[in-house]
């Protein structure tokens, strides 16, 4: 079997080079993550009891709100019948199962017994969020592979399997958005087990509400994003349609983020806790910065039509939103943590080269995957003609 590649814009000089580096630095995070496996985390991370999560679980939880653009696309496409959402829709898929995928592989790194990872299949425990969240990304990740699969099919030139697949594409996305919304929320649900060791500008009974509509928010600019950097990079041109989609996932992003800032805000004032935000000490800062870049100057970008009808525009608003979730991540699983006076965190540089190389390969699983598989409408549509032409003179 062999996969048809897609005519694509051939890689300058720049992008060889690029994918060299990008091959080079995932090949050191593969030799420093079985490493890792081997020399335990005392010998190659700097947590500690002070600080368990470190910048692996920071990255992951900004993955899992990043990788939202799947469940966030499928279910306008299936659920509100937003059709005209599909040209995009794989590009976006890929973006979210590799996201997934990374997910899984930090994790994994990130265990301290990792010949232990499925003991959550076996031994089961309902009352903790973390199964419940084990569960949910191993199950939603199989749901992504399901929706992905047709591409790969359609590569393979097995239009038949693609098909098969295809016809239970409805259940498929609903049971995919259901299992997203669950551990989205329920990793804010993690933390309300913290009510002592997590700052109080965090710390709510209303996280998993804030976790859930933060990784929507995420999900609309990751859509803009994952369309705007591959239409970019393959050399294709944006069609009006697809343009007016992607502003519509900038308008939309209004309403959501409108909502997390009113939200959040009307929280902290009935806690009494509003005044904490304006200290200016670290954590008042940090989130000051979350707030700000994240949310509010999205937002006002957003509102604004040329922006929407802007590619920069478009762009520059979604990298505030990631930057924004990046932050609020990174907050609530260091900044905002009380832990014993004097104690730090510094990644050590194995956790920094581990994390580098999964990124790394991701964005070359990615590159790799759209060159391929016929991951843009157009390729999809030229293979499905092909295949209608071959079956006719066959």
């Amino acid at each position: 079997m062999t996969i048809a590649a897609m005519k694509i814009k051939k890689p300058s000089l720049t992008g060889l080079i690029t994918l060299g580096i990008l091959g080079a630095l995932t090949l050191l995070g593969i030799g420093t993550g079985i490493y890792r496996l081997f020399a335990g985390l005392g010998a190659t991370t700097n947590l500690s009891d002070a600080y368990p999560w470190g910048l692996w679980i920071g990255f992951d939880f900004s993955l899992i709100a990043f990788s939202g653009g799947a469940f966030t696309l499928c279910g306008l496409i299936v659920i509100f019948s937003q059709h005209r959402c599909k040209a995009i829709e794989r590009l976006v898929v890929l973006t979210g199962w590799l996201g997934y995928m990374s997910v899984l592989v930090i994790l994994l790194v990130d265990l301290g017994r990792p010949d232990r990872f499925y003991h959550f299949l076996i031994y089961f425990n309902h009352h903790s969020p973390l199964f419940e969240i084990c569960w949910c990304i191993l199950l939603y990740t199989t749901v992504l592979t399901l929706e992905f699969a047709p591409a790969f099919f359609e590569g393979l030139r097995k239009p038949k399997i693609a098909h098969a697949i295809h016809r239970f594409v409805v259940p498929i996305s609903i049971i995919g958005v259901t299992l997203s919304m669950l551990h989205q929320s329920t990793l804010g649900t993690l933390y309300l087990a913290m009510p002592t060791t997590l700052h109080t500008l965090w710390h709510s009974a209303m996280l998993p509400l804030f976790f859930l509509i933060s990784s929507v928010g995420m999900g609309l600019s990751t859509v803009i994003l994952a369309t705007l950097v591959g239409y970019k990079v393959f050399g294709r041109k944006l069609s009006k349609e697809t343009m007016s989609v992607l502003g519509s996932m900038g308008k939309a992003s209004i309403f959501v983020w409108g909502i997390y800032l009113l939200l959040k805000l009307q929280d902290l004032l009935m806690a009494g806790q509003l005044g904490q935000a304006f200290t200016f000490d670290p954590q008042s800062v940090w989130f000051l910065a979350e707030l700000v870049v994240g949310v509010l100057l999205p937002i006002i970008l957003f509102a604004r039509p040329q922006v929407r009808k802007s590619q920069w525009g478009l762009l520059a608003a979604a990298v505030l939103v990631t930057l924004g979730t990046v932050l609020n991540r990174f907050n609530t699983v260091l900044v905002g943590q009380k832990v014993v006076e004097g104690a730090s965190y510094t990644p050590h540089w194995m956790e920094i080269a581990v994390q580098v190389g999964v990124m790394a390969g991701v964005i070359l699983a990615w590159y790799l995957a759209a060159s391929l598989l016929p991951i843009f409408d157009e390729d999809r549509l030229a293979l499905a003609a092909e295949s209608d032409a071959t079956a006719g003179i066959s």
